[in-house]
């Protein structure tokens, strides 16, 4: 980390996130990447020539890789590509099993840890095709150009699908999307690419900066029949207003237990993944219970309607018809599920 970073971070434990002046309240925010890095982005990046940093090359088609794992070969996966048959054809890819597609936020890649924690859950309650979508070849340090892919490696991921679905008999109607940060918008986009129809689309802490309730290319709740959110950090470095169907706010949504002095919000913003693969194997689950209004939420004090459901989970709540915004108290340690 740069002296002139750590000073920032220093100057920042009184304002854990924006670094403002008098003139531009919002300028400067300290955020963490899917590794763990810290980086300064300007929030008016056009302002300051110096921040204008050209974009990576990166064609979405070749650079978007995917890589499929199944139960039999989990530390093993196959690069497989859209428009490349025999990558396909003669894949481990088993369409009698569920598919679920994994994509990465800011700054990770095929090591990023939510790789390795989602498949193995998955892999302890079934058989799964399992599809991580890496695209890293386009994540840069300068935040806006990263926040600018999100719509073309959706769409894709979305053209995958439907090779898949032409050459190995994909059911769609088997598809769950799980993305974080970034990548929860970049899921979002695969469900437009498919007009909506996937059964399933789960957003873990849907990144805010550089996104606004009017953005086209956010996850939105008729990106799928069934769009689950789940808040840990909102309004730092996620979304707080709800964005799917069935919106959850583990501890009211803004920090989570166990973080500490979490400055740049990122062990919060973390806590969405942990949460959700706890959830996938879990005997107990994250019971939530659903709130009279997102005012609730904000307030710090559910109204409860009487009606509760299990926040993430595999299977997904999708087809249960549940929708509105949910509480959810967790632990500050694993097991994060209250009461084991």
């Amino acid at each position: 980390m740069s002296v002139s970073l750590l000073f920032l971070l220093i100057l920042g434990l009184t304002a854990p996130w924006v670094f403002a002046n008098h003139d531009d309240p919002h300028q400067w925010q300290v955020s963490t990447d899917d590794r763990g890095h810290m980086h300064l982005v300007s929030l008016d990046p056009y302002a300051d020539p110096l921040f204008d940093h050209p974009a990576p090359l990166f064609n979405p088609e070749q650079d978007t890789h995917f890589y499929l794992y199944t139960r039999s070969m989990a530390e093993l996966p196959q690069l497989i590509a859209n428009n490349d048959y025999d990558s396909v054809i003669y894949s481990r890819f088993n369409a009698s099993n569920p598919t679920r597609i994994v994509i990465h936020g800011w700054g990770g890649n095929l090591n990023t840890q939510m790789n390795r924690q989602i498949r193995t859950e998955l892999f302890n309650v079934g058989e799964f095709n399992v599809i991580f979508v890496d695209w890293s070849v386009g994540n840069d340090a300068f935040y806006p150009n990263s926040r600018r892919l999100v719509y073309p490696v959706g769409i894709v991921t979305s053209n995958l699908i439907d090779f898949l679905v032409r050459t190995k008999y994909l059911r769609r109607e088997d598809v769950v999307v799980i993305g974080h940060s970034l990548g929860a918008h970049a899921a979002g986009n695969v469900g437009k690419g498919q007009m909506g129809r996937l059964p399933t689309i789960i957003g873990l802490d849907p990144a805010l900066p550089f996104f606004a309730m009017n953005s086209v290319d956010r996850i939105k709740d008729t990106d799928a029949e069934y769009v689950e959110v789940i808040h840990t950090n909102g309004g730092v470095l996620g979304f707080m207003e709800p964005l799917g169907d069935a919106d959850f706010y583990p501890n009211w949504g803004r920090i989570q237990p166990g973080c500490g002095v979490d400055v740049d919000g990122s062990c919060a913003h973390q806590r969405a993944v942990d949460y959700y693969v706890e959830s996938i194997s879990s005997r107990v689950g994250f019971v939530a219970s659903q709130c009279s209004s997102f005012q609730d939420i904000r307030s710090g004090m559910c109204s409860e309607t009487g009606f509760s459901v299990w926040m993430g989970g595999e299977p997904t709540n999708s087809g249960t018809g549940v929708k509105g915004v949910f509480f959810v108290a967790t632990d500050g340690g694993r097991p994060f599920v209250t009461g084991c």
